[in-house]
């Protein structure tokens, strides 16, 4: 029976303290924390996309789009500011809460030497319209018909 006591207070102490240890994790932490000390205009490529959106992270300002990070950002550093303009398709200011996981948007900014984009323009897009592939036509009289057939007849042969 002491055994059996043993190995359920062992277990159960196990378990509080891996919960302590979770709870004790940092869970939300801005995107500006390490991000503006490594940021250079200089040393960041430039980033545009049409993406639709796959999460959306307000309290980390944050969401997540053509497979990148998208970081809304509100900066002032030396004698430049960098701050993310939000707006619907028609132009109008936004808030990041109102965009959507689904929805479209169009992206400006730059790529962050540590990963991810530091966007300078957000703009919720109507989804793009899909093309339709161009279909040609062989004409029988064309050289590309006499090739084909020419080959359809040296594998039936």
């Amino acid at each position: 029976m002491n055994d059996h006591i043993c190995k359920c207070l062992k277990t159960t102490c196990g378990v509080l303290i891996l919960g302590m240890c979770i709870l004790l994790l940092p869970v939300n932490t801005p995107a500006e924390s390490n991000l503006i000390e490594d940021f250079s205009f200089d040393d960041c490529d430039p980033f545009q996309a049409r993406a639709r959106i796959m999460e959306v992270n307000a309290r980390r300002a944050e969401l997540i789009a053509a497979e990148q990070t998208i970081h809304v950002v509100d900066w002032s550093f030396d004698d430049r500011q960098l701050t993310t303009e939000l707006m619907d398709a028609d132009g109008d200011p936004l808030e990041l809460g109102s965009l959507r996981q689904g929805q479209w948007i169009l992206v400006k900014g730059f790529r962050h030497i540590k990963g991810g984009v530091i966007a300078s323009l957000i703009q919720r897009i109507e989804q793009p319209q899909r093309s339709r592939p161009v279909v040609r036509k062989i004409s029988k009289t064309s050289r590309r018909n006499k090739r084909i057939r020419q080959r359809a007849a040296a594998k039936n042969h």
